[in-house]
């Protein structure tokens, strides 16, 4: 029976080594680190997220400010001028533009308009492309969030077989690279790979982040396989709540641990979110910074199977 890998607790210490660090910046500047959330006024699952964001910043010491927009009310160019003044809002540190966007407003274009160093969720093109060379700003939160949890299960991900599942710019390419980065061989799967079932049934790790519910089942995995579902869908059958791009129940009996949705990937997407909040409010402070050791944390020990 697979192991369900709940991040709670190592979220929960984590915002516990970072509440320090936010105190640190407002010894220096005589404020906390500030994060403002752009999100969509009318949808209930971003409203749902933000709040989750704004619980998990008030335990790490972060001012959190949210900035609803509607498509009929604020327009594009009132969009991109919410980022523009959030960008130069001397309290705002970071800045996140939860997706999906309302209808007729562009991320790439509302990006365009954000400093780059308050894009504390690295989706900003000279961000991705410091991440590309190799010298990133800030960590990509979700992407850094899955690797952190397969870390925790199997230690070393040197030499794994691993196949991400999705080739998203926010999510798949990002963990691709970081999963280079560890010396994973990293096999990308998208829409276009034919028999996708049987290359990811090769990978000894499946990072499933294609946005469809329920994709993966026990046709593509194979016997022992770690998953790391980051998916969230609404449940298809139309029961409250959201489920993954993994059919948990389908895979228990052939995985060894899939992540539990939404509390696997999704509280330590929000951890590394914060501390990249910390991390750019110490920049502007004159502060050093360093993400914290995760690895000498008991949650973290606690992961590896």
């Amino acid at each position: 029976m697979a192991r369900i890998i709940d991040s709670r607790p190592l979220l929960d210490a984590f915002l516990g080594v970072l509440r320090p660090l936010s105190g640190r910046v407002a010894q220096a500047v005589g404020r906390t680190p500030g994060l403002a959330i752009l999100r969509a006024v009318e949808n209930a699952g971003s409203a749902a997220y933000a709040a989750r964001i704004r619980a998990a910043a008030a335990q790490a010491g972060i001012a959190c400010h949210e900035v609803p927009v509607a498509a009929r009310t604020d327009g594009a160019a009132g969009v991109r001028a919410q980022v523009s003044a959030l960008s130069a809002a001397p309290d705002i540190d970071g800045i996140l533009i939860l997706l999906p966007l309302p209808a007729g407003l562009a991320m790439p274009r509302a990006m365009a308009c954000m400093d780059p160093d308050r894009d504390v969720d690295c989706q900003h093109p000279l961000n991705l492309g410091r991440l590309m060379t190799g010298n990133p700003l800030y960590l990509p939160c979700t992407a850094t969030a899955a690797v952190t949890l397969a870390e925790g299960m199997l230690r070393d991900l040197r030499g794994m077989n691993c196949a991400v599942i999705g080739a998203s710019a926010s999510v798949g390419r990002p963990l691709a690279l970081q999963l280079l980065d560890r010396g994973a061989t990293v096999d990308v799967l998208h829409i276009q790979t034919r028999d996708i079932a049987a290359h990811a049934r090769r990978a000894q790790v499946v990072f499933a982040a294609a946005g469809h519910a329920g994709l993966v089942d026990a046709t593509w995995v194979s016997p022992g396989a770690v998953l790391v579902d980051i998916g969230i869908n609404a449940d298809p059958s139309g029961r409250p709540g959201v489920v993954g791009d993994i059919d948990a129940a389908a895979v228990a009996d052939h995985a060894a641990a899939v992540t539990a949705v939404p509390d696997g990937v999704g509280p330590m997407t929000t951890g590394f979110l914060l501390a990249n909040t910390v991390h750019a409010a110490s920049r502007r402070a004159g502060l050093d910074f360093t993400i914290p050791d995760l690895t000498t944390l008991p949650a973290w020990q606690a992961l590896r199977l």
